[in-house]
This record gives C-alpha cells, structure tokens and sequence, in this order.
C-alpha cells in the first residue's frame, strides 16, 4: 500500500460517516494578475494527494480517494504547457482522477451536512469553496472541526514516508548552514550569506520553508528587511530552513561570530545557551510534557545567568516563576514541524495545544506553540535563546523586575556585544528519546571557529 492510499484509508476510518473536500488553493498575483507567487498546494492537500496545479481537489467519499485537476485550455497550454497526465496522477496520488468541470455532479451526490472541509490559510481563497459547499470552511463548523482533528491526529505522526522526507529537507537545511558558515568569513553583508545558502537550496531544487533571518540583530526575533553590513565584532543569526521539492520542511538557527572568534561575554553567553538546547533535547521523550521542556530551558537560563552574574537577588526558582527569565527569552521553546515549518498552525491551537490546555498570558508562555504530551514520530524544534532587548528590558511593565534582579554592570557587554544566541535543531520523538533529524552541524563554538578557520 503506498503512503498516500494508507494516508486516504485512514482518514476515512477517522472521519466516517462524513466525506472530504480539501482544495489545492490558487495562484495569487503579487502586484497584477500576471505577476504570480510562485505556486504551492496547501499542506493538507498536499499530505494526502501530493503535488498538483491550482484550483484542484481531492474527495474522500465512501473510501475512495478522487483528484480533480482543473481542465487545460489552448491558451494555457501555449503560455504553461500542459497539464498532469491522469493516468500519471492517478498512479502518483493513489485517487481516481477527473476534471474539475465533474466535482459539482460529485458533490450533489453527498449529503451537504456529510461534507467536511477545512479552510485555506488565505481567507480570499475560500470564496471558491462558497460556490461548492455554499458555505465557507469553519473550524467553528462541527464537522469541519472533526476532520482538522483527525488530520491532525495524522499528521501529528510522521510515517515511514513523512520521516523520509523532513530527513530530507533537514539534511538539505544542514547542508545551506555550512554553506552560510563558508561563506562568513569573506562576507561583507548579510546579502553574501543569503546567497550562499539559497543556492545551496536551488541547487538541490528546493526554496524557502519560510523567510529567512539572517542578522546581525539578533535580539530582533523576525527581521523585516536583510542587507546590513556585517561588522567585526558582531555575532550573525541564522534562522534559516529549506523545503526539499516535494513540500517538506527543515528549521535550525545558529549564531556566528562574524570576526572568527567569540568575545568572552558572547562565549559564555553562547555556553549558557548551548547547555539549555542539550539539556531541552536531552528530555525529549514519549509521554513528556512539552510545557516542561520549556520551563526547563528557563532553569537552565535562570542557573547560567545567575552564575555569570547579570541575575541578582533572587532564587532560581524565583528568577522562573516571577518570569524574569521570559525578558530574555520571550518565545517558546520550539514547535511541531512537517509540511508546515510551524507544521498545522493554520488550524490554530488545536494542533499545538492538547484538549483542555490553553496559552498563557504571561510574556514567553504565551507564545509557547506547543503544548502536548509527546508522542512517537513527533517531530519538533528546540530552540532556546537569550536576547537582550533594550525596549523591553525598559518597558513599564517589567522596568521594576529589572531593577530588583539584573545586574546593570553586567547587562551592558550583553547588550553591546551579544544582542541574541539562539540555536535550533530539529529531533523526532521516540519511545526512548529522540532522534536528532539535523546531524553535522557545527555547534560547540570551537567547532564553529574551527570551522570557519577552515574556509
């Protein structure tokens, strides 16, 4: 049985007595109509029918799995050639295949109140679905609600194929890191390191499985616009991941010393960080609470910082629980990842949040994306970071905690030397533990160094 004929069987298991109606999604222009993006299906079609043009479908009714392909015109011949052979779709996709011109005589065989659907992440594109279904997919819709659970249930598990490819697209990540790392020593911006590593990507024919960060800003957490020059005595971030062809996504960071070498504040900040992410990984584990790997990396944090002096005054069990600690690392400590870099956040928390769990409001916990009990074949990020955000280490609401705990002697070669440190790497849950999914990157800073001596 081929990955998507079990992927289509199981879902129909899942989600009996209700149908299924995922769409592709459509091109979107970029400033007119012939100007497009380049195409992507969206994730869940792509699980379960792989690759296909714009505006198809794909219907599970009564255990068959159909792919609708839109027909090709004359005109779209000339300009883009033709369209996916059937009988090669078929055999790809494990679906009987048909044209688009047939889904409505489809659907007005199915019980509208038996047909499932589940939104696209652009709310323009859902209009199609109205002429369809004569509704929009809504999550707040019971039965669109019970199918993004069983697709989640699914997909939360990477199989045999699922494994194959996020090793893929790691590997493939990995190897645009080194390619970076390269190229760091004779770089004169952040352009040369973006470059060095899209080729990598382009080489292997992959993209982006998101914008990249590539900054010598780290304490920024996004980066609008890349392009600054690459001073001496700053350190590089790079949150950088590629999607291999068929869709699948890779995410790790890692942070350079753009001279070669670290300054001695930036190393045992980096150290701090690099004992978090072993420690994080380390418990990584069927049957652990996600949150508590995240209050992990704050302990950790609360021991480093304290022993190099910036925390002060306190415990540090009192440095976690009065949430000093989020004002340096004021994200979570990971996320699910697969198709998605974030993998499901469109369907919102319902994939990052076991039932009856709910996020926090407190800075760093509320942005904390995953909140489960771990499972085999989960496959997810671990990322801490320490950060020194001047903006936020002055803002009224946290200005008295930074009086009583931080070290103002201490804060200032953290804020003129070190800005951010963050490192990522990407594990799959086991019984035992975990594996690691991103290999061969250096991360102690004498490899970095060394590595960089090297090129």
């Amino acid at each position: 049985m081929s990955p998507l004929h079990f992927r289509h069987q199981t879902l129909a298991k899942a989600i009996a007595p209700y149908s299924v109606l995922l769409s592709s999604g459509f091109e979107q222009c970029r400033n007119y109509p012939d100007n497009i993006y380049p195409f992507r299906p969206a994730s869940h079609f792509l699980y379960f029918a792989g690759w296909a043009a714009p505006g198809s479908y794909f219907l599970l009714h009564k255990g068959q799995a159909h792919l609708f392909l839109p027909p090709y015109t004359l005109d779209d011949i000339i300009w883009s050639g033709p369209g996916e052979d059937p009988q090669e779709a078929a055999a790809r996709s494990g679906c009987q295949v048909h044209c688009t011109d047939e889904l409505e005589a489809f659907l007005l065989e199915i019980d509208p109140n038996k047909l499932a659907a589940l939104p696209l992440p652009a709310e323009s594109q859902n209009l199609a679905f109205e002429s369809l279904l004569g509704r929009i997919p809504s999550l707040d819709y019971e039965p669109d609600r019970l199918l993004a659970k069983a697709v989640i249930d699914l997909r939360l598990h990477a199989d045999l194929a699922a494994q194959a490819e996020l090793r893929d697209a790691c590997s493939l990540t990995v190897q645009a890191h080194l390619a970076g790392l390269r190229a760091l020593p004779k770089a004169k911006n952040e352009y040369d390191i973006a470059a060095a590593m899209l080729h990598t990507v382009n080489q292997a024919g992959g993209s982006l499985s998101f914008n990249p960060i590539i900054s010598t800003s780290g304490e920024r957490l996004h980066q609008i616009k890349l392009g600054a020059d690459l001073a001496a005595n700053r350190l590089l971030l790079v949150d950088f991941g590629a999607e291999n062809k068929n869709g699948w996504a890779g995410d790790i960071t890692n942070t350079w010393p753009v001279s070669g070498h670290y300054t001695p504040a930036q190393a045992q900040i980096y150290d701090i960080v690099l004992t978090a992410h072993r420690r994080c990984a380390g418990a990584l584990k069927a049957g652990i609470n996600y949150a508590d790997v995240h209050r992990l990396a704050l302990e950790t944090f609360a021991e480093g910082l304290a022993d190099y002096g910036l925390l002060q005054g306190g415990t540090i069990q009192e440095y976690v629980d009065k949430n000093v600690i989020s004002l340096f690392m004021p994200h979570g400590i990971g996320h699910l990842m697969g198709l998605d870099v974030h993998d499901m956040e469109d369907l919102g928390d319902l994939a990052g949040y076991a039932p009856g769990r709910e996020r926090s409001s407190l800075l760093g916990w509320k942005s904390l994306r995953l909140n489960r009990n771990l499972e085999p074949g989960l496959v997810c990020t671990i990322e801490p970071g320490l950060y020194f955000i001047a903006e936020l280490l002055q803002h009224r609401d946290y200005v008295d905690l930074v009086r009583k705990y931080v070290n103002p002697s201490k804060l200032a070669p953290c804020l003129e030397e070190v800005h951010g440190i963050r490192i990522e790497r990407n594990y799959m849950v086991t019984e035992v533990g975990s594996e690691l999914l991103t290999p061969g990157m250096p991360t102690e800073r004498s490899e970095v160094e060394a590595y960089m001596a090297q090129n």
